[in-house]
């Protein structure tokens, strides 16, 4: 089917001008062939202390797209870590990720962190517990779904640490196993203390090209 021609044989005398009728658009977009937008798979709200947030239903999809805002803790110097999952959310991995990441401050301080056998995937926020202190995050993940590939993230951050002290943080990291990641743990490392945080996680929806 010629999609996006508008004109009528043989008054076009131009190339397809990519214009799609109503009618092309439904057909597409009902067989995944156009869109490309982010479908919500979840949302989770936490407002008191809590372990973690953990997603277990994450869909079929090649990439991901994880937000998380208003985080606060009432410990200091904590850092939000993201996890993966290859049993459906009852572990999580722990160790074998590589990653690096640059830390920029306002008052001009510029840090790596870097690890070729860590503990997580990324590291998005090293929070603190003066008033204000506050973080919002967003990671792309790739490949969870794939059993053939590797699982990678990048990441980018920025929030208050020390209520005057604005922080950004941006890089990326992957666990260099090619198997299925079925579920995505957030949480503080070391410690069990999220206070206040909006999670949700997107699927995004790819275009294909034939």
């Amino acid at each position: 089917m010629p999609y996006g021609y508008l004109g009528q044989t043989p008054n076009q005398q131009v190339k397809n001008s990519g214009v799609f009728s109503v009618g092309d658009a439904k057909a597409l977009t009902d067989v995944g062939q156009l869109g490309g937008s982010l479908e919500l798979i979840q949302e989770q709200v936490i407002t008191s202390s809590t372990s973690a947030i953990d997603f277990t239903n994450l869909g079929n999809y090649d990439v991901h797209f994880l937000s998380i805002s208003g985080v606060t803790s009432t410990l200091n110097n904590k850092s939000v870590i993201i996890q993966l999952s290859n049993d459906g959310g009852s572990s999580f991995i722990t160790s074998g990720y590589q990653y690096a990441h640059q830390v920029m401050k306002a008052n001009g301080s510029f840090t790596e962190v870097r690890s070729t056998n860590g503990g997580q995937l990324v590291i998005l926020q090293e929070l603190g517990n003066a008033t204000n202190d506050i973080s919002n995050s967003y990671c792309y993940l790739y490949n969870l779904s794939n059993s053939s590939k590797y699982s990678f993230a990048t990441q980018h951050t920025t929030g208050l640490k020390s209520a005057t002290e604005p922080e950004s943080r941006f890089g990326g990291g992957v666990l260099p196993t090619a198997e299925i990641h079925n579920a995505i743990r957030i949480r503080e490392i070391s410690t069990t203390d999220f206070d206040n945080a909006t999670a949700k996680l997107y699927g995004v929806k790819q275009i294909w090209v034939t």
